[in-house]
């Protein structure tokens, strides 16, 4: 019942905020989490401590509650303060979004495109696909986000990305349509000087000595890792980091016995990243349908298919 009786008191709010609030207020809730100081947040905005001081006394009056509190150091936000300074957050990023993409229209773009993709589509699908697109497309502004899957799911479905190149989610909500594209699987790479870099069919019991850079835990990868490596390598001995960044993979793939898993999608781009270094596919005896990935493709929402977007997924060789 405390949810249903919450109701009418955040209906309340909203509209106060709605009729009373200002951006500088937002701007100010932020500079003051950041700093902890009034007068270094009014500095950073260009404002008077005074002017501050009342603009935040002015959002507190509006919604009759205590933001920031102050302590030993400075001041710091309450319960509440957080809270509103945490979605002011997310309005100013949006805000700093669409001015992108109104900037661009403002000097010709003839209309504009939100996407997400992770690393791994980026490189396998959206690279290649925006070149295709834009030599047939030159005025259309594309604002790509690179990030993890679930997160821009997530911005997805909220309706700040218009689709999201990834791998195909295990639960997909029902308001969202996924397109397969590419197929992938999990490879094993080293250095091109790696002892094993040119023995045929190299059993997993031979990297019983390896040190392994693990993928980070939020990807597929990982879990295959576990799955398939750990489960026949129970010593297996790593490097102190997970990663998914690209230069530093390469880095520590140069020092003695390493080895990681990886998509086979991001493999081209590796091996581009620095010619005079390099990696090389293990070429191992496997059973590869165990090492299998789930496709990489296009989410996009049912009732929000841009036509732009439908025009840009022609041009990919798999779009049916």
């Amino acid at each position: 019942m405390r949810k249903l009786d919450s109701l009418p008191e955040s209906r309340m709010l909203y509209s106060r905020l709605v009729r009373h609030a200002r951006l500088r207020q937002l701007q100010l809730l932020l500079a003051l989490q950041h700093s902890g100081s009034v007068m270094k947040a009014a500095q950073h905005l260009d404002m008077s401590q005074s002017a501050a001081t009342q603009a935040l006394a002015e959002l507190e009056r509006v919604l009759d509650l205590r933001l920031f509190e102050r302590h030993a150091r400075g001041m710091r936000p309450t319960p509440a303060g957080q809270a509103l300074t945490d979605a002011a957050r997310g309005v100013m990023s949006e805000l700093e979004d669409a001015c992108e993409t109104l900037a661009a229209i403002r000097l010709g773009a003839s209309a504009a495109l939100r996407l997400g993709a992770i690393p791994a589509a980026a490189h396998a699908i959206l690279a290649p696909l925006l070149a295709r697109f834009y030599a047939q497309r030159p005025q259309v502004h594309v604002d790509v986000q690179e990030g993890e899957g679930a997160r821009l799911l997530s911005l997805l479905i909220g309706g700040a990305l218009d689709a999201v190149f990834c791998r195909q989610p295990a639960l997909l909500p029902e308001n969202l349509e996924f397109v397969p594209l590419v197929a992938d699987e999990a490879v094993f790479i080293a250095a091109p000087g790696h002892p094993l870099a040119k023995v045929p069919q190299v059993r997993l019991a031979q990297l019983a000595d390896a040190r392994w850079v693990l993928p980070t835990s939020s990807i597929a990868v990982r879990d295959l890792f576990e799955r398939e490596v750990l489960a026949r390598l129970p010593q297996a001995q790593w490097f102190p980091v997970s990663t998914v960044s690209l230069p530093v993979l390469e880095a520590l793939l140069a020092q003695p016995a390493a080895v990681t898993l990886v998509p086979r999608s991001i493999v081209p781009r590796l091996s581009h990243a620095d010619p005079c270094a390099g990696i090389c596919i293990l070429d191992m005896a496997v059973d590869h349908a165990a090492f299998a990935l789930a496709p990489l493709g296009a989410a996009y929402r049912r009732e929000a298919r841009p036509a732009l977007l439908l025009q840009m997924l022609a041009q990919c060789p798999t779009w049916e």
